[in-house]
C-alpha cells in the first residue's frame, strides 16, 4: 500500500469515527456497519435470483467491544455451505476483561443477600443473535438463532474450562426453551428441580459418536447440559473443542468452543484457517442439513474472525444421513 493511500484510507476511517458519534449521540444507538471489505464484499448477496452462483447473507451486527459480531451465511445452487459469526478484529481486541461476567443470569448460592459476579452468575458476557434470512428458494437449516458468550475468566468445571474463551451456541430450539431453564443452586447453578430434565440421557440412536449420553454435573442455568467429547483427563482448554448442548434428552444446540488465544492466533498463522470434523449421530431425530466441520479463521481482506458450521450434509431425521451434496 503506498502512503498516499494510506493517507486516504486512515482519513476515511477517522471521518467514518466522527460519524459513528454524531448518530450515537443523536439516536442513543449505533448504527448498522456497512458491508464487510474485500473478497466477502464481491461475494454477491443472496436475492431472488440467484442459480448456482455463490452468495452470502448477514445478520444484524450487535456492540462487542471496540467492534461488531454478527452471523452470516453462505450458500450455493439453494444449498447452505457455511453458517457462522464474524466478529471484527477491534471487537475482539477490545473485549471487557475485568468483569467475569455481565450478571445477567444469576444465583446468591450461599444465600447471604449479595451476589459474587464470580462464582453465583453464569454465562460470561452474553448476546443474543439473530440469524440471517434464509435466501429464498434456498434450503434451510435447523437452526434458530445464536447465542454467543465471552468469558475473559472462563468458567466452571474448573481444570476444564477455566481459561479465556469463547462459548458459540447454535440453537436447534426457540429462545423460549432456553429462558425457561432457571438458575438456581445446583450443578452449574441450575434450578435444582430442572437437574433431572438437564440430565435426562440422550437416546443413543440420537447420540454423537464419542459423547456422553448424560452430563448433569455441566447442567447450567439459562443454558442446559454440556456434553464434551474431550475426558476430564484432558486438562484446561488449549484450542478448539465442539460441544453439544442437551436437555429433557435432546439435543438443543451445537457449540464450538474456542480459547481467546487460539482465535487470535489465526491473524499471523500461514492459513489463517483450522477446520476439525463435527462428530455425527446416527440419525438426527429432525430433518434437514447439519454441519460435518467447525472452523475457525481470520480473514485479511475483510480483517474480521470467524467461527462457522461449515460442509452441510443433508439428514432425513430418523432415517440418518445422506451424502454430502455436490
Amino acid at each position: 500500500m503506498n502512503t498516499s493511500r494510506m493517507r486516504s484510507t486512515a482519513a476515511a476511517a477517522l471521518g467514518s469515527a466522527a460519524l459513528l458519534a454524531a448518530l450515537l449521540s443523536a439516536t442513543g444507538r449505533a448504527p448498522a456497519p456497512p458491508p464487510p471489505s474485500g473478497s466477502a464484499a464481491r461475494t454477491p448477496a443472496c436475492g431472488e435470483h440467484t442459480g448456482s452462483a455463490a452468495c452470502s447473507v448477514y445478520g444484524p451486527a450487535a456492540r462487542l467491544g471496540g467492534g461488531t459480531v454478527r452471523t452470516y451465511g453462505e450458500y450455493q445452487g439453494g444449498i447452505p455451505k457455511t453458517l457462522g459469526i464474524s466478529l471484527t478484529a477491534p471487537a475482539v481486541s477490545g473485549l471487557p476483561v475485568s468483569a467475569a461476567t455481565d450478571g445477567k443470569h444469576c444465583y446468591d448460592a450461599d444465600g447471604d443477600g449479595h451476589l459474587d459476579g464470580m462464582h453465583e452468575c453464569v454465562g460470561g458476557h452474553s448476546l443474543e443473535l439473530a440469524l440471517p434470512a434464509t435466501p429464498a428458494a434456498a434450503a434451510g437449516v435447523p437452526f434458530q438463532w445464536v447465542l454467543f458468550n465471552w468469558n475473559p475468566h472462563g468458567h466452571n468445571p474448573d481444570g476444564r474450562y477455566d481459561v479465556a474463551h469463547f462459548d458459540v451456541h447454535f440453537y436447534l430450539v426457540p429462545r423460549k426453551v432456553r429462558a425457561a431453564i432457571r438458575t438456581g443452586g445446583c450443578a452449574l447453578l441450575i434450578a435444582c428441580d430442572q437437574l433431572a430434565a438437564a440430565g435426562k440421557p440422550v437416546p443413543a440412536a440420537y447420540l454423537p459418536a464419542g459423547y456422553p449420553a448424560s452430563s448433569p454435573q455441566t447442567a447450567e442455568g439459562a443454558m442446559g447440559a454440556h456434553l464434551d467429547s474431550r475426558p476430564p483427563t484432558t486438562g484446561t482448554l488449549s484450542g478448539q473443542t465442539f460441544i453439544y448442548g442437551a436437555y429433557a434428552g435432546d439435543l438443543i444446540f451445537m457449540e464450538p468452543m474456542l480459547t481467546r488465544d487460539f482465535l487470535q492466533r489465526h491473524r499471523t498463522a500461514p492459513a489463517h484457517r483450522t477446520c476439525e470434523a463435527v462428530p455425527q449421530p446416527a440419525s438426527w431425530r429432525i430433518p434437514g442439513w447439519y454441519p460435518t466441520r467447525y472452523c475457525t479463521a481470520y480473514r485479511a481482506d475483510e480483517g474480521d474472525y470467524t467461527v462457522s458450521l461449515t460442509d452441510f450434509v443433508h439428514s432425513g431425521g430418523a432415517h440418518g444421513l445422506a451424502t454430502v451434496s455436490r
